[in-house]
């Protein structure tokens, strides 16, 4: 049996929809559905099929109402510095997102971490990233954890800590951020950032403040 193309637009746009479903981050769904909802628009247009057309054109509406909202919306961001011998809840967090963290971090040892210097990263109160990371002597901050929860995942969280913690560390003169990583998703993450991987040794990735 042969589909014609109205018919693959119907399946496309089903698979479209249930792929919005699985997003965690709310502005990802919500555009993703919208594009799946146009195009069951579109196919309830072709074959006049009103229901489907109805239905799916206020899906549309709905959808570009609230990006519209999430766009106009201003967020509050901040830097926590957090201590591991003081803090009841950043040793729950860890806890809590353990299973995430090791998806991207597969190697780390969370005891090594109670070391390191630590930074929430709220948005409006929420706390959405941890950033853990070493002072090194030469001007580099080695980052061991740079991580943020499924649902605030769309790098503006990420943006914001980069630009405000390079005020707060480049005047005692750190000028250097290094990160490893061989774990492909949180390598694009880091290229999108700016960081460059190291020609001469793969999985270590650097980035100039």
């Amino acid at each position: 049996m042969i589909l014609d193309w109205t018919e693959w637009l119907g399946y496309i746009a089903s698979v479209i929809v249930a792929a919005s479903l699985t997003m965690t981050n709310i502005r990802r769904l919500r555009w993703l559905n919208m594009i799946g909802a146009i195009a069951f628009t579109i196919y309830g247009a072709i074959l006049q099929l009103y229901p489907i057309l109805v239905v799916n054109g206020f899906i549309v509406g709905v959808n570009i109402f609230y990006l519209v909202r999430i766009a106009l919306t201003k967020e509050h961001f901040h830097l926590i510095p957090i201590s591991w011998d003081t803090s009841i809840f950043l040793p729950r967090f860890i806890e809590f997102y353990i299973l995430d963290i090791r998806k991207h971090f597969p190697d780390i040892i969370i005891e090594d971490l109670r070391q390191y210097r630590s930074v929430f990263i709220t948005r409006n109160v929420v706390p959405v990233g941890l950033f853990i990371y070493e002072r090194l002597e030469n001007g580099i901050i080695q980052i061991h954890l740079d991580y943020e929860i499924p649902m605030y995942r769309d790098y503006e969280s990420a943006r914001y800590f980069f630009h405000e913690f390079r005020e707060m560390v480049q005047e005692k003169g750190f000028h250097t951020y290094v990160a490893y990583c061989h774990v492909p998703v949180h390598q694009r993450y880091l290229k999108r950032m700016k960081f460059k991987e190291d020609s001469s040794e793969p999985g270590r990735f650097v980035r100039k403040m």
